[in-house]
């Protein structure tokens, strides 16, 4: 049976997975967000918060996976401030993706 503070995880990264997912067809044109531009927003503010929450979970369980979260949380504050559809935006979404996976590693 999976513990709480791994199912957070779990459910965090796939969070994180689909909205990175969205970002890659909204970058090479497969979809259009831009009359549902506050979607994306919504969507990263989810991701953010559930990793806070991953965070905070795992470290008060002492979950394998906490300190991978720690340069997730930190790449997320930077996130909002490199401008969508750069590659600076692109290197900030690839490094988390590799620290979730990391951490999924880790909670295996």
């Amino acid at each position: 049976m999976i513990d709480l503070a791994t199912l957070v995880f779990f459910a965090a990264a796939t969070l994180f997975l689909l909205t990175f997912a969205l970002g890659l067809l909204v970058q090479f044109r497969i979809v259009d967000t831009k009359p549902f531009r506050w979607l994306h927003h919504a969507l990263f503010f989810a991701v953010f918060v559930s990793a806070g929450a991953a965070a905070l979970v795992g470290f008060l369980s002492g979950a394998p996976y906490r300190w991978t979260l720690l340069p997730i949380l930190v790449l997320f504050v930077v996130l909002p401030y490199v401008r969508a559809g750069t590659l600076g935006h692109a290197a900030l979404a690839c490094a988390a993706l590799v620290f979730y996976t990391i951490g999924f590693l880790y909670a295996l």
